[in-house]
C-alpha cells in the first residue's frame, strides 16, 4: 500500500525546514568533544570524589541515566536488523544502514560513559576474568560487549565498500552470506540485555517508587526499547537523507512510526494494567510529583504520539513530532527509574557537577559527529530498487 504525498506538501516540506550548515554543526560538535575530553581526563585523573557530586546515598547520576537511555535508543540497531534482515521486510531496507550506524555510535558512547562511571576504570575488564553468572550486571556487560562486536561486523561493509582493495569485495560477500545469523545473534543479545536492565531495578524494591517497581520491569524495558528503536530508525533515516541531500521514502517513515505507535499502545496497556492489578492506582491519582511524572510518561510520551501517528491525515511533520515524543518519553522513563523515582534517604540530594555535564556532552557530541561523518562519507544510502522508488519529502 503506497502513501500519496501531495505536491503542495512536498514543496512545503523541502522549503519550510531550514538546513543547518554542516560545517558549523561539525565545528560545534568538535569543540564540544574537545571540552568533554578534557573533563573526562580530569575525572579519570582526579577520581570520582573530586570531580562528581555522587555519594553513597546517591550513587547513580547522569552517566548511568544517559547509559540506560542510550542503550534503549540504540535499539534502532537490533530492531531495524530484525525488520530488514530477519523478517525480510524489504520495504524498510533503506532505513537499515542509518539505524545500525546510529546503534554502533550509541553503544560506543555507552561504553565510554561506563568507563567514566566506574570507580576503578583501570579494572573494566574484570568481569571477563572473574565470572559471576548470578549477577544481572555480568550478563549486561557481556551482552553489551558482544553486541558491540556484532554492530562492528554489521557496519563493516559500509567501510569496506569505500576501499578499492581486491580483498575487500571478498570480505563483503562473506559478511553478506553470514548476515542473517549475525542479525539473529544481535537480536538475541539485545533482547537479553535490554530486558536485564529492567531486572537490575528488581534489586531495589524499597528504593524505587511503586509506580515504577514491578516484576514486569524486564518486559517493560524490552518493549520500550523496541518502541524507541523503531522511532530512532525512522528519524535516523530521515536525518541521514537531509545530511546527504538525498530523497527519502515517506512510506518508510510512516510504516516504522505506525509499528512504533502500536508497540507503544501495548506498552501503555502493560503499564496501566500492572498498576491497576497491583492495587497501586491510588498512588497514580495522588497529588505527588511521582504521579505527575508517571502520567506525563504515559499520556504525553505514549498516548499523544500514538494519536499523532495513527490518526488519519498524517504528515511527515506530525509523524516526526510523534516519533520525537516517543524517544523523549523512553529517555524520561530511564531517568525516572534511575534518578527521579528513587526514594532517597533523608537529606540525600544530587546535582551533577560541571565535569559530569561537560564529559557527558562531549561523549554525546562525539557519537553524533561520528554518525554524521559516517552518513556523509560512507555508502549509507544503497543504490537499487529502494532508491528508484524514493519520493522527495
Amino acid at each position: 500500500m503506497t502513501v500519496e504525498v501531495p505536491l503542495r506538501q512536498k514543496q512545503q516540506t523541502t522549503s519550510a525546514v531550514p538546513v543547518l550548515d554542516r560545517r558549523m554543526v561539525a565545528a560545534l560538535l568538535a569543540i564540544t568533544v574537545v571540552i568533554g575530553a578534557v573533563a573526562g581526563i580530569l575525572r579519570l585523573v582526579l577520581g570520582l570524589g573530586a570531580t562528581t557530586n555522587l555519594s553513597d546515598s546517591y550513587s547513580w547520576g547522569i552517566w548511568i541515566g544517559f547509559d540506560f537511555g542510550l542503550i534503549a535508543l540504540a535499539g534502532a540497531g537490533f530492531t531495524m536488523a530484525a525488520v530488514g534482515h530477519v523478517l525480510r521486510r524489504h520495504e524498510y531496507h533503506a532505513a537499515v544502514r542509518p539505524a545500525i550506524l546510529a546503534g554502533l555510535a550509541a553503544y560506543v558512547a555507552v561504553l565510554l560513559l561506563l568507563v567514566l562511571d566506574l570507580g576503578r576504570p583501570d579494572r573494566f575488564y574484570n568481569f571477563m576474568l572473574f565470572w559471576n553468572p548470578h549477577s544481572p550486571l555480568f550478563e549486561v556487560s557481556w551482552c553489551i560487549l558482544l553486541y558491540t562486536g556484532v554492530l562492528v561486523l554489521e557496519t563493516s561493509p559500509f567501510f569496506l565498500e569505500r576501499l578499492r582493495w581486491r580483498w575487500a569485495g571478498k570480505v563483503i560477500r562473506i559478511v553478506a552470506f553470514i548476515m542473517l545469523p549475525v542479525a539473529i545473534l544481535g537480536v538475541t543479545l539485545s533482547t537479553l540485555h535490554q530486558s536485564t536492565l529492567g531486572t537490575l531495578y528488581l534489586n531495589m524494591p524499597y528504593r524505587l517508587h511503586a509506580l515504577w517497581y514491578t516484576p514486569l520491569l524486564p518486559l517493560m524495558f524490552f518493549t520500550s526499547a523496541v518502541m524507541a528503536g523503531l522511532s530512532m530508525g525512522a528519524i535516523a533515516y530521515w536525518v541521514a537523507g537531509r545530511v546527504v541531500h538525498k530523497p527519502v521514502q515517506p512510506r518508510v517513515i510512516f510504516g516504522l512510526a505506525r509499528i512504533a505507535a502500536v508497540v507503544g499502545l501495548f506498552y501503555l496497556a502493560l503499564k496501566l494494567g500492572e498498576v491497576i492489578i497491583a492495587g497501586d492506582i491510588g498512588l497514580a491519582l495522588a497529588p505527588t510529583h511521582y504521579a505527575a511524572l508517571w502520567w506525563f510518561e504515559l499520556l504525553v510520551c505514549v498516548a499523544l504520539p500514538a494519536a499523532l501517528i495513527l490518526l488519519p491525515g498524517k504528515t511527515l511533520q506530525r509523524t516526526g513530532i510523534g516519533l520525537a515524543l516517543i524517544i523523549f518519553g523512553v529517555l524520561m522513563n530511564r531517568f525516572d527509574a534511575t534518578m527521579f523515582a528513587q526514594i532517597l534517604p533523608p537529606g540525600a540530594s544530587y546535582s551533577p557537577s560541571l565535569i559530569e555535564w561537560l564529559s557527558t556532552a562531549g561523549i554525546l557530541a562525539a557519537a553524533a559527529l561520528a554518525w554524521i561523518l559516517g552518513v556523509r562519507f560512507l555508502p549509507i544510502f544503497e543504490t537499487g530498487e529502494a532508491d528508484h522508488h524514493a519520493t522527495t519529502e
